[in-house]
């Protein structure tokens, strides 16, 4: 009894909050000019071609920032008891059609964590809500509705930013 008891209450690490805010803004902003040169690549009908290299230009960033707050969030939940390493979670993203996959795993999962990490804090007040990443992911997995994700992934980025200050805090 005594051992569950230690294993429920062992410490997560301390992980810097500093930076996810920067990180997440600079993710906004490119994937604000990759949403609008997206648009343009439809929209101009002699430059095509280019439109389409700026817009996989402008990708990259969105895929690096979302990359290192999804590390930073799996980071923070580190306590012993967590189902992956932030390693993992990050990189099996990026193993095409696996990834399809471990979205799941890595989103749903870093929501699940730090709900099982309130819970065993007694702190309610810190639980989020698995619901945005969930959908996050359903949206990215099906290729044709994958444009409707980014406001998710803008809420999955928001909720995994307030969920790892508040381990900072507690």
């Amino acid at each position: 009894m005594l051992s569950n008891f230690n294993t429920l209450m062992h410490d997560t690490p301390r992980t810097s909050s500093s930076g996810l805010i920067v990180f997440a803004i600079l993710h906004h902003v490119a994937l604000a000019l990759s949403t609008v040169f997206s648009f343009m690549l439809y929209s101009d009908r002699y430059d095509r071609e280019l439109w389409f290299i700026f817009s996989l230009i402008a990708t990259i960033p969105v895929l690096v920032f979302h990359a290192l707050i999804l590390h930073r969030g799996w980071k923070s939940v580190q306590d012993g008891l967590a189902k992956e390493t932030p390693g993992r979670a990050v990189g099996f993203c990026f193993i095409p059609f696996f990834n399809l996959y471990w979205n799941f795993v890595a989103h749903v999962g870093l929501m699940k964590e730090f709900n099982r990490i309130a819970d065993a804090r007694g702190r309610q007040d810190h639980k989020v809500s698995e619901g945005f990443s969930l959908t996050y992911c359903i949206l990215t997995a099906t290729l044709c509705l994958a444009s409707f994700a980014a406001p998710f992934g803008v809420v999955f980025i928001w909720q995994t930013i307030g969920a790892v200050k508040d381990l900072e805090r507690s």
